[in-house]
């Protein structure tokens, strides 16, 4: 049986500090894979984390709960879809 991956979510927030994004880090044995939420609901490589701990993004982001994570795309999703409809 193949043991699942540590996956670690992390918001990422603007300046009043409200979440305006989602990553996820999915641990694995090498080095991880950072993955940004799009919003066609599909996950991308990011190097958000990566720059940040080097200095070159100014955005500040939080480790949130999986459950966290879940209701920020659930409240997204319900966001997009009354903004594809206007």
């Amino acid at each position: 049986m193949t043991e699942e991956p540590e996956i670690t979510y992390f918001a990422l927030l603007t300046d009043e500090g409200v979440p305006a994004g989602l990553i996820r880090r999915t641990q694995r044995p090498l080095v991880p894979l950072d993955e940004s939420l799009r919003r066609d609901l599909s996950w991308r490589p990011t190097e958000f984390l990566r720059k940040y701990q080097l200095g070159h993004n100014e955005n500040d982001y939080r480790k949130i709960s999986a459950d966290e994570a879940q209701a920020l795309i659930e409240s997204w999703q319900v966001k997009w879809r009354r903004e594809d409809a206007d």
